[in-house]
């Protein structure tokens, strides 16, 4: 029996472990397929450009290596400049979905505030338009703590008091990224928390139904 796919479109290689990391070890147990399609490098957090695409592509690797898949495309967009080349790519996207046929995709959440998630999500959505898929797109969050424009949404509510600590050993992974880590990883457990108060567990991560 073909395995259930599960594709994240993320711009830059530790979003997708912020944003929806202890949901996709989840899935991994749950015997399903996952593929992250990772948009651009994030090489600017580096003076040295070649070093920290390097860096930041063993990061990655390692950090699905702890949630258990290893499923990785990039793209290699310029980092910061997405929104600029993403027509070229849209069909790269397309041909991606229609291969995978996943049963769920994650993305960006358009209230997010960063050029580059943004891009991710509007080019993720109307390739989705385009090809008059039915699957589910939900968004998730990494910068902003509140969520005002998909307030309304539908949401998906995952249980993950399973999963949570390998999604912050996965965190981990991103050495190069620790500033970041660090100054993310209160919102981190607290939006863990206060979801998982909403299904009456230790900890959830909460998505927006975008499509």
């Amino acid at each position: 029996m073909k395995k259930k796919t599960i594709i994240c479109f993320v711009a830059h290689p530790d979003d997708s472990i912020i944003g929806v990391g202890a949901t996709i070890a989840k899935y991994v147990k749950e015997k399903k397929q996952i593929i992250e399609v990772i948009f651009s490098y994030g090489e600017v957090s580096h003076l040295k450009k070649e070093i920290i695409i390097k860096k930041r592509v063993n990061e990655i690797k390692n950090a699905a290596r702890v949630l258990g898949y290893k499923e990785l495309i990039f793209f290699g967009l310029s980092d910061s400049k997405i929104k600029n080349n993403i027509g070229n790519i849209k069909n790269e996207i397309k041909k991606i979905i229609k291969k995978y046929r996943p049963i769920k995709i994650f993305t960006h959440s358009p209230s997010d505030k960063l050029p580059d998630h943004l891009a991710v999500n509007e080019a993720v959505i109307s390739c989705i338009g385009e090809m008059k898929l039915n699957t589910d797109v939900y968004g998730f969050d990494v910068w902003n703590m509140t969520n005002l424009k998909e307030v309304e949404n539908p949401k998906l509510y995952v249980d993950v008091s399973n999963t949570f600590e390998l999604k912050i050993k996965a965190l981990k992974e991103f050495k190069s990224q620790r500033h970041v880590v660090l100054q993310l990883m209160p919102s981190i457990y607290a939006r863990a928390k206060l979801h998982g108060e909403h299904l009456g567990c230790r900890y959830a991560e909460r998505f927006y139904k975008l499509n």
